[in-house]
């Protein structure tokens, strides 16, 4: 017996030699928040989150453990007054000093255009032997203007460690073509056939592991898992988004793709160790390291990051980080869950919105959601800790972010904005107006572009033909004409920022404290709420789908039905239903390549929208479209 069990003992250890394993770090969407965050100690410490503290993570790692993989997966650009004045120099460095082994090309890259991208990275990284790998293949490089970034940006990238060989390739959103200034550079939307074509050249290249650093957002990584085989990993970014475990993926071919993220500003840093036996991968271990006091700062790069402090202070003339400004009696929450009815408006976008408008004294003010990027923490209050809430701006005057604008609008124009901000609002808060001086309430039940209740401007009806003073930043006018948006009498204030007039509202007013007054609504009682059992629009079956799908619905009553297919810009594509029906279950195949269903060519890959009518009410949801 004896004999036996040291056989078995041999033969488990043999077993387990032949699994390698590969420990995997990662970081995303860090926006050059080197220096720590509040909340701060009665000194202005910063007592959470910074680079010197995500250094102490990954050097005892790499200390500690064999086979480390580093990755980034986008977004150090843009968000800190460090980004403003060194233009994300430091950090690139800093990070190849930690070993880094590749960075993701965030939408944020490209704000500044690829010229700024292109001179912080030849600045950075003066010989390319000594570069960080950055990663994006959906971006397209074709201009000679940009023929240097080919140097430094590429498809993927391969590790090898020992029997492991990790293919890694870039993905980048869609979404920096509209919202970011990329030109002559494109961003690929045919995103699927570009990870489809990058897993095949990975696996041909003998990578056993291959792992997506996805700049796209979960929606659309969690898209990729389900419809794309080989996908082992994906690393993400771009929604700040917080895993304390992998999100384990099912997809239609049998296999499973763990999905990971580790939230922003440099506040977490993932730890992921999985086992590797040929072809064979499995998860081990994970955690989600929270970067907070109890994890010390790295003397070396904290060395650095305080001499990036004090000379940046020098520069403005303006002590950032080191003078308090004001005091918080709690915290300034600044995301708003629209999961739930009840009130959107959010303590952070409500103290930006007011202060706009104590200065300018316009009738309203706007902010959008997507312009404000962190909390506002309990306790002592810098300059740094307000950028860093408001988020995302530059200048060329003065470089402190984005500046203001007076402007007339009327009524139709405002509810016209109004409707094309909330036609996304199901996805996330990034377009939903914060305001001063106004309230509205929306109803996400109803289609895209129909979702406006009612508008109040100081408390009275709007009106259609009323003639309206606004203020908001220079991003938000920027992007009016995208939409159609009509505006007058624009005024900017050339050399007044948002960051100075919050900054004097806070000190004025101080201490502050968070408010959230229900200036945003949505409707909330339970009369008016459209009961399943009545009236229902089902999930369209399969989604995401190429090129056919079943759309299914129950009526309550016999009505007139209407059922209409949209793409994300709300243009109709297909009107597939347009008749009296009867009460009961109904359901029809759309076929995305039908030119009987289509107002329009067969179409691309994308998110969809169908909407059904029936008796004076609507129902809405999204499909997804893979070829």
């Amino acid at each position: 017996m004896k004999t036996l069990f040291i056989t078995l003992l041999i033969l488990s250890s043999l077993l387990l030699s032949q699994q390698d394993t590969l420990t995997i770090l990662h970081l995303n969407d860090t926006h050059s928040c080197l220096a720590p965050s509040a909340p701060r100690t009665t000194l202005l410490e910063g007592t959470t989150g910074g680079i010197s503290r995500a250094a102490s993570v990954i050097g005892l790692t790499k200390m500690t453990e064999q086979n480390v993989l580093t990755l980034h997966a986008g977004d150090l650009f843009v968000g800190d007054l460090m980004f403003n004045f060194y233009f994300g120099v430091p950090e690139l460095q800093l990070l190849q000093e930690l070993g880094v082994d590749a960075i993701a090309v965030g939408n944020h890259e490209f704000d500044l255009t690829p010229s700024t991208l292109i001179g912080a990275l030849q600045t950075a990284f003066p010989s390319l032997d000594k570069r960080i790998p950055l990663l994006s293949a959906n971006a397209i490089m074709e201009d000679t203007s940009v023929t240097a970034l080919k140097n430094y940006v590429q498809p993927y990238t391969i590790k090898e460690f020992g029997k492991i060989k990790v293919g890694i390739f870039g993905m980048t959103t869609t979404e920096t073509n509209t919202y970011s200034l990329p030109s002559p550079v494109f961003i690929d939307t045919n995103i699927f056939i570009c990870a489809a074509t990058m897993v095949e050249t990975l696996k041909l290249n003998g990578c056993n592991v291959v792992i997506m650093l996805s700049h796209l957002g979960r929606f659309y990584d969690e898209a990729m898992a389900q419809n794309i085989p080989g996908i082992n990993i994906i690393v993400g970014g771009h929604d700040h988004y917080t895993t304390e475990s992998p999100v384990v993926i099912d997809n239609s071919y049998g296999g499973k793709t763990w999905f990971v993220q580790a939230d922003a500003f440099y506040s977490r840093v993932g730890k992921m160790k999985i086992g590797v036996e040929g072809e064979n991968v499995s998860l081990l271990d994970y955690q989600s390291i929270l970067l907070d006091g109890n994890i010390p700062e790295e003397p070396t790069v904290k060395a650095v990051v305080d001499q990036l402090t004090t000379g940046l202070e020098t520069t403005l003339s303006w002590k950032v980080f080191t003078e308090k400004i004001g005091e918080a009696t709690e915290d300034f929450n600044e995301v708003a869950v629209l999961s739930q009815p009840g009130r959107f408006d959010t303590p952070v976008g409500n103290l930006v919105s007011d202060a706009f408008r104590d200065v300018t004294k316009t009738q309203i003010a706007i902010q959008l959601g997507g312009s404000t990027a962190q909390k506002l923490y309990k306790g002592p209050i810098v300059v740094a800790d307000v950028f860093r809430m408001i988020g995302y701006g530059f200048n060329e005057v003065n470089g402190l972010g984005y500046r203001l604008a007076t402007f007339n609008i009327t009524g139709a124009e405002l509810w016209k904005g109004f409707e094309i901000c909330l036609a996304t609002a199901e996805y996330n808060d990034e377009m939903l107006p914060q305001v001063s001086g106004m309230e509205y309430s929306f109803d996400l039940n109803l289609p895209a572009y129909s979702r406006l209740r009612w508008i109040k401007i100081n408390g009275v009806d709007i009106g259609f033909n009323g003639t309206y003073t606004a203020t908001a930043n220079e991003f938000f006018i920027a992007a009016l004409p995208l939409f159609g948006v009509e505006i007058s009498n624009l005024s900017l204030m050339t050399e007044t920022t948002e960051l100075q007039v919050v900054v004097s509202y806070i000190a004025a007013h101080s201490p502050i404290s968070p408010s959230q007054e229900g200036r945003v609504t949505t409707k909330v009682n339970e009369d008016e709420k459209i009961l399943p059992d009545e009236f229902q629009l089902k999930q369209n079956y399969p989604n995401p789908f190429n090129p056919e799908t079943v759309i299914s619905w129950q009526l309550a009553v016999s009505s007139f039905v209407t059922l209409k297919v949209f793409d994300v810009l709300g243009n109709e594509v297909a009107t597939l239903v347009n008749e009296e029906q009867q009460a009961g279950n109904h359901s029809i195949k759309f076929d995305a390549t039908n030119n009987r269903q289509l107002s329009t060519n067969s179409l691309p890959s994308g998110v969809y929208f169908y909407r059904l009518q029936a008796n004076g009410k609507y129902l809405t949801k999204s499909m997804l479209l893979l070829k």
